[in-house]
């Protein structure tokens, strides 16, 4: 009689590299998942974008939210105007590109315009900027060369820091 062979059932390796895998996953998922809900909820709101910006010094300076509130609705209309402005010549500028009729100093010119435009919004949102800064007390000032000093700059910790809240 021939012998038989023992069924030996092969021993299961633990692969540990699809453990760390899945880990890593797993951990990737709440990460991916702020990085989303952050991008969807900037703020556009006029006066904010920045440490410096006039929303930043209000929550930094919550005694000169009045008046610096005055400083960013005497600047919201015309940052309103300029930024539609913005939008219209970057629309020009496309319709230059597109147009049958293209020529390179058309879009020069339409590209000319966009950063025409550009420079008048940064430039009165500066202003805006200068303004609420120039509001304060050299005491309030030096509070925000501090916050800005001592900020975490890593944009790990910036993702997870809580906003302030929309109007």
């Amino acid at each position: 009689m021939s012998e038989a062979t023992p069924l030996v059932k092969p021993r299961r390796r633990v692969n540990v590299l699809l453990i760390v895998s899945l880990c890593l996953n797993i951990a990737l998922v709440p990460v991916i998942a702020a990085v989303v809900v952050r991008s969807m909820h900037r703020a556009t709101e006029i006066g904010s974008g920045g440490i410096l910006a006039p929303r930043s010094v209000m929550a930094a300076i919550p005694g000169e939210q009045a008046h610096i509130q005055k400083i960013i609705a005497a600047h919201a209309p015309r940052i309103r105007a300029l930024r539609a402005d913005s939008v219209r010549t970057r629309m020009d500028a496309f319709a230059a590109l597109a147009a049958p009729d293209y020529s390179a100093d058309k879009f020069s010119a339409a590209l000319n315009g966009v950063a025409a435009a550009d420079g008048a919004l940064e430039r009165e949102s500066i202003a805006m900027m200068a303004d609420s800064l120039a509001a304060l007390t050299p005491v309030e000032r030096q509070v925000m060369v501090d916050k800005v000093k001592k900020r975490n700059r890593s944009w790990f910790w910036r993702m997870f820091r809580p906003r302030a809240a929309r109007e």
